[in-house]
């Protein structure tokens, strides 16, 4: 599932009603077409030939309201059109893409980021004509200074900029789509005042989405797409402060392909009362110390936790060219020269699948039918018997992937698209009865003479931390951290659980994945939208799309986690407000 984020792209826009346009008749296609063909004399003008020309466009409708404290903060509905050019000249072999300048337009720019509303001819040909003609022109730039930098250089390996893929025509129906408004903005009212018998919790807050996008896209080598992705959620977000000032948050988010599918208001209604009392008692429990020894990760946790590690570190990046002398410090990903290595315990096989639509009953929000590129996706199985053995690709070309398994999910830089996972299968072949799991652990801590060990039930992924407080996790750190643990409890030699705050891990990377002890015969399926961001943090990045994750409880042998040292801010000077009457 792909889509814009809507918070980002004019809100309050007037809401426009369309039709649906037979296939065969769309003037959107039409347009694009008709630009691309009037587009070929350029490499005539210009001196290089345009090989590659596509154009895409976003075509969005949402509703989306915010409640806190069982009052309506915001409501609005928008309509909108993103249009997106993408360019080639030269040859496969060598063109303008794959450097550092291969984006940057010194020019005038006349055309506009949105797209007229209604489907008038002349108005869409005219942003594609404007936005075709500034890539052309970049395309130029680009391409001279990228000869001009390889002479001064040594590349350590040629590679072809662009690879092949056969052209795909998806023209699949329009379906019609409608919210009500009133109930939810009424719903989402009631659920939002929850929270208001809680003093502990300082901010809270409850989104609801429902959203449209019809995708467009068309290239010269004959592909043409036009499909509808449908999405409604329910964001639920809760923060306080401890009484020694430390910040304490939790969240519970639904996710549905319609909203009529997503959970009746009962249902929500309890998992955010069990939110809210989970913050509660983050706010009074006791700051955990260092720690190294055994770790559970209960399923939905391992399940975030090979989203986080797995998903959005199995794609290959390639580095651009640069100028000589100008180092470009772009950081890669964990897997990259893994290939072939074992980074998991010989049981587990992990599958990426985004053509599987639904997993034992329930609706797989990774799922979609062509990628972004116009690439019908594969499945690719990352992890056979414990070994790394594929990375997820797009049509750019590096040294272990020469052709695109259909994961181009994020529009990039330097002319290309990001790969990222889309329905996340993990299982292993060895497992023990997951309500042994437990067990296993305080028998392992028993072994060491160990006061007690941890169960993690919840990771902050996708993170609901502010801005800063995220960048202040990351600061000074030379890689890259795993997600923070929102619940973590101490398990004692007699099974009781005490949850504890304000722990950190130390040193959980790829690495980490081998020294996984033992594996529940359980699994969680865990649906979340991705962004792009370090931890796919909420709010991050412009352009959202649905992954799914499932994987069973899995015990570690041997983990480090930390009581970092940072500033914590002061409580609030005055006493909350009496919240209830």
């Amino acid at each position: 599932m792909r889509r814009r984020d809507f918070a980002f792209l004019i809100p309050g826009a007037a809401m426009a009603q369309r039709s649906p346009v037979a296939a065969g008749q769309d003037p959107i296609l039409k347009a694009m077409q008709d630009e691309m063909a009037r587009a070929k004399p350029l490499g005539v003008v210009g001196g290089q030939p345009i090989y590659y020309l596509e154009c895409a466009l976003d075509d969005a409708q949402s509703f989306r309201a915010t409640a806190s404290l069982g009052a309506l903060f915001s409501s609005n509905t928008s309509a909108f059109r993103v249009p997106r050019v993408g360019m080639r000249i030269g040859e496969k072999k060598f063109d303008n893409s794959n450097y550092m300048f291969s984006e940057v337009f010194m020019g005038t720019r006349f055309d506009p980021d949105q797209f007229p509303l209604d489907n008038n001819p002349t108005a869409m040909r005219q942003v594609y004509w404007l936005a075709i003609d500034r890539a052309y022109k970049t395309a130029l730039e680009a391409i001279g200074r990228k000869r001009a930098a390889l002479r001064n250089i040594t590349q350590a390996e040629e590679l072809p900029d662009f690879s092949d893929a056969p052209p795909v025509k998806l023209i699949a129906p329009v379906p019609a789509w409608s919210v009500d408004e009133d109930a939810w903005k009424s719903r989402i009212t009631r659920l939002s005042k929850v929270f208001a018998v809680y003093p502990e919790i300082y901010t809270s807050s409850v989104d609801f989405e429902s959203s449209r996008d019809v995708y467009y896209f068309a290239n010269t080598e004959g592909s043409e797409l036009r499909y509808t992705e449908l999405l409604a959620f329910v964001r639920v977000r809760a923060n306080g402060q401890a009484p020694d000032g430390m910040r304490v948050r939790d969240h519970a988010m639904f996710f549905a392909s319609d909203v009529s599918k997503l959970p009746g208001e009962a249902a929500m209604e309890a998992e955010i009362r069990k939110c809210a009392e989970t913050l509660k008692a983050l706010s009074k429990a006791p700051v955990g110390d260092s720690y190294s020894g055994p770790v559970l990760f209960e399923a939905e946790a391992s399940a975030q936790l090979f989203s986080d590690l797995i998903g959005s570190q199995a794609s290959l990046f390639r580095k651009p060219v640069a100028e000589p002398g100008r180092q470009m410090n772009i950081p890669t990903g964990e897997f990259e020269g893994r290939l072939n290595s074992r980074v998991l315990p010989s049981g587990f096989t992990v599958v990426d699948d985004p053509t599987q639509k639904e997993y034992k009953g329930r609706p797989l929000m990774g799922h979609y039918p062509v990628d972004l590129e116009g690439v019908t996706p594969t499945p690719v199985v990352l992890v056979e018997k414990g070994t790394f053995k594929n990375y997820l690709s797009t049509r750019v070309p590096t040294r272990e992937t020469k052709t695109s398994n259909g994961h181009a999910r994020l529009p990039g830089s330097f002319g290309g698209y990001v790969s990222f996972s889309s329905n996340l299968f993990v299982k292993s072949e060895e497992s023990m009865p997951a309500a042994g799991m437990k067990k296993k652990l305080i028998e392992m801590i028993q072994q060491r003479n160990k006061p007690y060990g941890l169960l993690v039930r919840k990771l902050d992924f996708p993170s609901t931390a502010a801005f800063d407080e995220l960048r202040s996790m990351m600061a000074g750190l030379s890689s890259r951290p795993a997600p923070m643990p929102l619940q973590v409890y101490r398990v004692y030699p007699d099974g009781r659980e005490e949850l504890v705050r304000g722990l950190r891990f130390r040193g959980l990377n790829v690495r980490a994945l081998k020294d996984i002890l033992a594996v529940g015969d359980d699994e969680a399926q865990f649906d979340y939208m991705a962004n792009g961001a370090p931890f796919s943090i909420v709010g991050g990045g412009n352009y959202v799309f649905g992954c799914t994750t499932v994987a069973p409880s899995i015990l570690f042998e041997d983990l480090e986690l930390e009581r970092p040292q940072m500033e914590l801010p002061k409580l609030p000077v005055v006493p909350p407000p009496p919240m209830t009457a």
